[in-house]
């Protein structure tokens, strides 16, 4: 059964419950009152008679009369009925339950009224000829006489009245459950609607429409239910867009490694089953070894970077603050020896900063760009190692003044095994992952990788982190680390 159905049945029954149990109840309290004023009215109705017959027997001593003073008694008895106007119907008797008088009491067969004892009154209903009747019976001691008093009250009306009540009670009961239950049914569809349709959302991203959303108006509860909703919705979407990204990207990254595994290996064999099968001059076979130790050197640095790629992925020891001048200052003294083979002049230039960092991380970051800036380079020319505060932010920059990237989007670079020049990689044993390791060791720092370039003007490489006291907490560096790689995501699908 649907949830706005057993809402509505569920409120149906306790207002039924409720209803008929008030109802009812208010028609029994209201009868029981009226009973108990007609019961009060016969007791006030037995004490009038009692202070009549004591009256009327009393007279009886003072008027001498030839008959007797049983026939005088009657006689009394039946007149005073009649003279006095009476609510209820009377019938007076003797000790012996002989009649001597009375006035409207029904005919009640006497074997149906037993006598009272002394000290005793007593109540009962009664039917005769379809009509109900309350009858009392009690004693009253004249001199040394005793009569027995019985009235009667009629209370069919009282019950037919009742009786109506609660017919009337049972339309009204149908009539209002009717509306109840048509009006609850409205109303539960109204309150279970953001739930049927929560539900159907749930469906949906269940069977892969991972974009629907939920909205919901109305009260403060249902709003904050949309958000959550929302929120989740869009963490799922997200996540899946990530799992996506990253099996196309590792799916990318496979094939490209076993591009480059292969191509080294294919001349490796063939040069050394050139050298097992021809007999070579010794010339030639000088060139065919060179050939087999370039290639060889060239797998070697390629599991080199490979294995700085998978460590960079693994957790930062304690970061400490440590001087930002300091650190490209090394990175220059360590790149000297290659930069005067070069013939190229590096200008380092930076502000007094503090920034947290992994000190030889952060070398092998700046020497992977230094390297590509060196080789990008042409003799006599020059590259700038600067580091300085814009707003909240610290950049670290390369810039050369190079051949550029031809790419239009020149952060495709940061893509592991992605090369401007394949042949001048190669020749200097690159693999295409120098800058790729590089965005992990800045991302894992809580900075990003920026890239500026332009085709014969030189590129300029950026490192920005925030301030120490704005540095991201891990789920902040988790999120920079989503972000850059949905940014690669929309690059890679942009260059296709």
């Amino acid at each position: 059964m649907r949830l706005r159905y057993q809402l509505a049945l569920s409120a149906f029954a306790l207002f039924a419950l409720i209803f008929n149990s008030a109802g009812l109840m208010l028609i029994e309290i209201s009868a029981h009152q009226r009973f108990q004023d007609q019961l009060e009215a016969m007791i006030g109705q037995n004490r009038a008679l009692d202070g009549l017959l004591t009256t009327t027997v009393s007279l009886l001593q003072f008027y001498p009369s030839v008959q007797s003073l049983d026939e005088q008694l009657k006689n009394q008895l039946e007149k005073m009925l009649k003279e006095n106007v009476l609510e209820t119907g009377v019938r007076i008797l003797d000790d012996s339950g002989v009649c001597l008088a009375e006035n409207q009491f029904p005919e009640i067969a006497d074997d149906q009224l037993t006598l009272p004892q002394p000290d005793q009154i007593w109540l009962k209903t009664k039917r005769f000829k379809d009509r109900e009747y309350l009858i009392s019976a009690h004693q009253v001691a004249l001199n040394s006489r005793t009569l027995i008093v019985q009235t009667s009250a009629e209370i069919t009306e009282l019950r037919l009245d009742q009786e109506h009540q609660r017919w009337l009670f049972l339309i009204i009961t149908l009539v209002a459950s009717a509306v109840y239950l048509g009006a609850m049914i409205v109303i539960s569809r109204r309150l279970t609607r953001p739930v049927e349709l929560l539900a159907e959302r749930e469906r949906q991203i269940a069977s892969g429409n991972w974009h629907q959303r939920l909205d919901l108006s109305g009260s403060r509860e249902l709003k904050a239910l949309a958000v959550n909703f929302n929120r989740m919705a869009e963490t799922v979407e997200q996540k899946v867009a990530e799992l996506e990204t990253g099996n196309q990207e590792k799916e990318i990254f496979i094939h490209n490694l076993s591009h480059e595994m292969k191509t080294p290996l294919t001349s490796i064999l063939g040069y050394a089953q050139l050298l097992r099968r021809t007999a070579m001059k010794p010339e030639d076979a000088e060139k065919a070894l060179d050939v087999i130790e370039s290639e060889a050197r060239r797998m070697e640095q390629l599991s080199s970077r490979l294995m700085q790629l998978i460590m960079a992925a693994q957790p930062l020891p304690p970061l400490k603050s440590q001087s930002v001048e300091q650190l490209l200052k090394q990175a220059a003294v360590r790149l000297e020896p290659v930069l005067q083979a070069a013939q190229l002049q590096l200008i380092v230039e930076s502000e007094p900063l503090e920034l947290e960092m992994e000190e030889e991380l952060m070398q092998a970051a700046l020497r992977n760009v230094l390297d590509n800036a060196v080789k990008a380079s042409s003799a006599g020319g020059r590259l700038w190692l600067s580091a300085f505060r814009l707003n909240t932010k610290i950049i670290i920059a390369v810039r050369d003044e190079g051949r550029g990237i031809q790419d239009p989007h020149p952060e495709r670079m940061l893509e592991p095994f992605v090369m401007e020049d394949k042949a001048r990689t190669r020749k200097h044993y690159g693999a295409g992952l120098g800058l790729a390791l590089t965005q992990r060791i800045v991302t894992a720092h809580g900075g990003r990788v920026e890239v500026k370039s332009k085709p014969h003007a030189g590129t300029e490489i950026r490192f920005v982190f925030p301030l120490p006291s704005e540095q991201p907490t891990a789920s902040d560096k988790s999120q920079l680390e989503k972000e850059s790689a949905a940014g690669k995501a929309k690059t890679g699908k942009e260059g296709c």
